[in-house]
């Protein structure tokens, strides 16, 4: 009934917000073979990227499914990980790695060859007891190079880094206020130089400018906890048990409502490749729908 209740919710979104509305996606097929993949990134409309918790790995794949390069393997080294929350290589540059046990984050050229990182472990020796940071669990970086890390364990959850060796800003605190963020457990780009963080702790998608200034919430439309969110040429993918619905940042609503798909298991992520093609992960593998 439950369920039931809210496809009817979804199939008036479409109607309130959008005339091209689709009822349904279209499952294409599956790639990849994981054990525990928790963080999926797409780069260029070219490559896929998969992180995979329990074999402390980072995968490069194609559309195709083809591994095109690895990166880890469990460790303190640098080519080494220890429960790699979250993959970005949204940049098309770079790729950046929160390395949550290890509490550091690292940054992995194209190819998925090792260039650097930050040791949150070492740098904490020093930093104040309210800049400290703890297990680093999403990462991000804005087209200005900026780059942002959510964590799990620390006075405010959100930080700005400079230079992979400094903390400039620290955002999102544990207490009372507009910018108090629960449990975040993903950032994603904004349409500008900002950035969206999914909430799970209170079921919203937070807005914040690049220096850490709180803007505006996007509340769940349901009763129904959001699965992850993704950003794809400024438009928000919000994935529900349900269905996933389609966020306009530029005209501020929905445009579009897709309330039907393949049950799949354990979904924990959520990539867009292209205009014609959203991926949504699974603890196994990476599952291709078809969505214009």
């Amino acid at each position: 009934m439950k369920k039931l209740l809210v496809y009817i919710l979804l199939i008036i979104v479409v109607s309130e917000y959008s005339a091209n509305g689709q009822d349904s996606l279209q499952l294409t097929g599956s790639i990849g073979k994981f054990t525990n993949a928790v963080s999926i990134s797409s780069s260029r409309e070219e490559f896929i990227f998969v992180s995979d918790i329990a074999e402390n790995k980072i995968y490069k794949l194609d559309i195709d499914g083809s591994e095109v390069a690895s990166f880890g393997g469990t460790g303190l080294g640098n080519n080494e990980l220890n429960q790699p929350y979250s993959v970005d290589a949204s940049n098309g540059l770079d790729v950046l790695v929160a390395d949550f046990q290890n509490n550091r984050i690292k940054r992995l050229d194209y190819s998925l060859n090792f260039l650097l990182s930050f040791d949150f472990n070492s740098y904490n020796l020093t930093a104040e007891s309210t800049k400290k940071i703890y297990n680093p669990k999403s990462i991000l970086t804005l087209s200005s190079g900026e780059i942002f890390v959510l964590c799990d364990a620390s006075n405010y959850k959100a930080s700005k880094i400079n230079d992979y060796n400094d903390v400039s800003i620290l955002f999102g605190s544990n207490s009372i206020g507009a910018e108090r963020l629960e449990n975040p457990v993903k950032m994603v780009k904004g349409n500008q130089l900002d950035l969206w963080i999914l909430d799970k702790g209170t079921n919203e998608i937070v807005n914040f400018t690049n220096f850490g200034v709180f803007s505006r919430k996007i509340k769940s439309k349901f009763d129904e906890a959001i699965l992850s969110v993704c950003n794809f040429n400024n438009n928000l993918y919000i994935l529900y048990e349900s269905g996933l619905l389609i966020y306009d940042l530029k005209r501020g609503q929905y445009t579009e409502s897709y309330y039907k798909y393949p049950y799949i298991k354990n979904i924990t992520d959520i990539t867009v490749f292209d205009k014609n093609t959203v991926l949504f992960l699974s603890k196994n593998m990476a599952h291709k729908f078809r969505i214009r």
